[in-house]
């Protein structure tokens, strides 16, 4: 949008505190002052990256929109929707600062942008980011469970869902088999192997089905490494024994800020799908968190009803549900029109 009408340009140092005052417009005047100068400190600090802030200016010189986007592990990008003032062109204004950050960010070489939006955003967002080309894909569920209550019994009773199998109508409670999974904590000794059972697991995946083949093995692996404070024993791989296809793969993490882990991934091999094994991965997801933490904490696509039926049987409660909207950058993909978050 060059020209005499406004421009659409990477924020200049000494703008962004104003660009911030767009961007955080919607934040209430008694937290923005500080909110600004906090995120001000953080860039000068190194732990906020701001060469992704960008700013949409007229003539004058006067800021009318803003978006910003942050870089994470994985060649993966956040993208948080555009803030534009109110004028005649104001969709053509959020359109265009969208649709420039991912044509910077694919010049950068990452290869997915996520939007993830909660309610407060409205429906104006979500039509911005789906006009500059990350339309919406799915809605994320966020939920949590205490660490300290142990497992239900898989089937209890009337209208009681099977996480694998689907509703156990009118059976009594039975026991749980064991589902003997022999357990290994992620490290140099099974590394291939670890990655050979992790891209087994990602085949035919109900969690965000549009990134596969997004990325390669290393940049996922870089993902999920780059999520929460990392720890090596806190990654978990499952195998069945005399059952070499038929193994599971359980990426946990501290969250930062928070007294709570979160499973960050929760895979199983096409050969051990539909067995009902899913609940035994949780079972030892909280057998490591029990000692440390209140409360574990994952997020689910919507579409992903097995997964979904699992956590509810299993004692997981919602807390909050969000909207995604997803970019394939630098090659075709079912998401964006620009060729332009598994999570």
């Amino acid at each position: 949008m060059a020209g005499f009408g406004p421009q659409v340009m990477q924020c200049p140092e000494p703008a962004r505190g104003a660009a911030l005052e767009v961007l955080y417009r919607r934040v209430p005047s008694a937290l923005r002052d500080r909110l600004i100068a906090e995120v001000l400190d953080e860039a000068r600090r190194g732990e906020i990256d701001l060469s992704g802030l960008w700013v949409a200016r007229d003539r004058a010189g006067r800021i009318l929109g803003a978006l910003l986007t942050q870089p994470l592990a994985g060649k993966a990008a956040a993208l948080w929707a555009p803030e534009v003032r109110a004028s005649w062109r104001r969709a053509r204004l959020a359109a265009a600062l969208v649709e420039i950050a991912l044509v910077d960010l694919t010049a950068r070489g990452f290869r997915l942008v996520q939007a993830v939006l909660d309610e407060s955003a409205g429906p104006q967002a979500a039509r911005d980011l789906t006009r500059g080309g990350m339309p919406r894909v799915t809605e994320l569920i966020y939920l949590e469970r205490e660490t300290a209550t142990p497992l239900p019994l898989a089937a209890v009773g009337r209208g009681s869902p099977d996480p694998a199998h689907g509703p156990t109508e009118g059976l009594p409670a039975q026991p749980e088999p064991s589902p003997g999974f022999a357990w290994r904590s992620y490290g140099p000794e099974i590394e291939s192997e670890f990655r050979a059972v992790l891209e087994a697991t990602y085949q035919g995946s109900l969690d965000m089905p549009e990134l596969e083949g997004a990325r390669g093995l290393e940049d996922i692996l870089d993902g999920h490494r780059g999520a929460g404070l990392f720890s090596s024993g806190r990654w978990q791989l499952g195998r069945i024994p005399g059952e070499p296809e038929a193994a599971a793969v359980l990426l946990m993490t501290e969250v930062p800020g928070r007294d709570a882990w979160e499973v960050i991934y929760l895979g199983l091999t096409p050969a051990a799908r539909g067995r009902g094994l899913g609940r035994a991965v949780l079972r030892r997801a909280l057998e490591l968190a029990r000692a440390h933490t209140p409360r574990l904490e994952l997020a689910v696509d919507l579409r992903n009803t097995p997964a979904v039926r699992l956590y509810r049987a299993t004692g997981f409660t919602v807390r909050d549900r969000r909207a995604v909207h997803l970019a394939l950058l630098g090659g075709p993909g079912p998401a964006g029109a620009a060729t332009p978050a598994r999570t």
